[in-house]
């Protein structure tokens, strides 16, 4: 901050307090690229928003971008005229018919959008045994993409008798996740009793 004052402040907003659950009055000012008071304050610029609204960016928590049929960069400019800012993608149809190529398709085109892309590793390729898709894949395959800081954990583990028998292969993507410090995903509808 330079003389003590924020380098922008938008004057007279309408902002929704996400907390309150409220929308409020004021000015809101920004520093560093990040909103740092709220109130009746000034700045070194200044932006008279006339009672326009400001709203926090919404972050999809869950989406097969390959779903949505567009490219990444086309799915990004959709997202973010919408006012997405960030989306967590789990490429599990993409991995079921490419395998990896799929994964790092997505990784290397969704890099540097206007909407921040994030990952969770598809668990289950395929999705069930005696399926005919393009891939298979073991934790020996997914292990490295836990270095890349935008793969946030394992995604969907769906496969619930898996993970009650104890699969191998299941239960090492599960470690390595756990191992990495990653997330990872349930996908168990139905699940009661013991097996829960």
């Amino acid at each position: 901050m330079k003389n003590n004052l924020p380098e922008l402040v938008l004057k007279n907003a309408a902002f929704c307090n996400v907390f309150t659950e409220t929308v409020e009055h004021g000015d809101i000012a920004i520093n560093g690229g990040l909103f740092c008071a709220i109130g009746s304050l000034h700045g070194q610029r200044e932006i008279d928003l006339n009672g326009k609204y400001v709203v926090p960016a919404f972050i999809d928590g869950h989406i097969h971008l390959e779903s949505s049929m567009a490219s990444p960069a086309e799915f990004a400019r959709m997202a973010a005229t919408h006012g997405t800012a960030a989306a967590i993608c789990d490429p599990h149809e993409l991995a079921n018919v490419c395998g990896t190529a799929g994964i790092d398709y997505l990784l290397e085109s969704s890099r540097g959008l206007a909407v921040d892309c994030f990952f969770m590793l598809p668990s289950c390729v395929p999705a069930a045994g005696g399926e005919e898709n393009g891939a298979v894949l073991h934790a020996d395959a997914l292990r490295p993409y836990y270095a890349n800081p935008r793969v946030l954990g394992l995604g969907e583990v769906m496969n619930v008798p898996g993970v009650l028998d104890r699969d191998p292969d299941l239960t090492r993507k599960l470690c390595d996740a756990a191992n990495a410090g990653k997330h990872v995903d349930g996908h168990a509808p139905g699940l009661r009793g013991a097996n829960l």
